[in-house]
Order: structure tokens, then sequence, then C-alpha cells
């Protein structure tokens, strides 16, 4: 009989998650910069984060990570039909929000907005 092991993602990721699909290449392509680099990217590229966006909208199916605007801002999670909303992160801007709904969906770990500097 064969046992699999769920693999455990760590701290910001729930329950039962999994490694979700990207279709943006041009986002898949910085997947293995670091996260300050991949924030970077989107900064100057906001077509692109803008792309991750509407892919996000385009989802039809559940469990998934998603990224939403919400107010002046964007929040990004994860959504199941049968534990809700989880997860979720909230971000000033698109370019900070690209970056965690990227590396959260690829299970790569979350992005924190950094401070703003005074």
């Amino acid at each position: 009989m064969w046992f699999w092991k769920r693999r455990s993602f760590g701290d910001g990721f729930p329950e039962g998650f999994r490694i979700q699909p990207i279709g943006i290449a041009d986002a898949l392509a910085i997947a293995t910069l670091p996260p300050d680099r991949i924030a970077a990217y989107f900064r100057k590229n906001p077509e692109i984060a803008d792309r991750l966006l509407s892919e996000s909208y385009d989802k039809r199916y559940s469990p998934s990570t998603f990224i939403t605007e919400q107010g002046d801002g964007y929040l990004v999670g994860w959504v199941s039909s049968r534990a809700g909303h989880l997860a979720e992160r909230q971000f000033s801007n698109l370019a900070d929000a690209a970056t965690d709904y990227l590396l959260f969906s690829l299970g790569k770990g979350r992005w924190t907005e950094p401070p703003l500097s005074t």
C-alpha cells in the first residue's frame, strides 16, 4: 500500500495548499529571482503585474490563490469553497501584491511590502 505525505509549504500557507499554475510566461521567467528583484521588475514593468491580476480574475476553480483590488490597495490570499478566504495579505501597490501572488502561487514563500522610507 502506498502512503503519500502532503508537502508542507511552511508559514503563511494554508493547510492543503498546492502549487498553482501561472500562465504568464514573463512572470514565470523571473520567478527564480530573489523576491526583492521580482518586486523591482514589477515596478518597472507594471503591465506584467496587471496581467497577473487579470489572470487571477479569470480563475474558475477552487482552491486557488488570488489577487484582487480592494479599496486603495490589493489583497492576496487563498480561497477554498470549503474553508473560504485564508492566508490573506494586504498591499498598497500592485508591484508588491504581484510579487506576493507569484511567490505564493508557486509555493516559494510570501512577500512583505517594504516600509515606506522617510
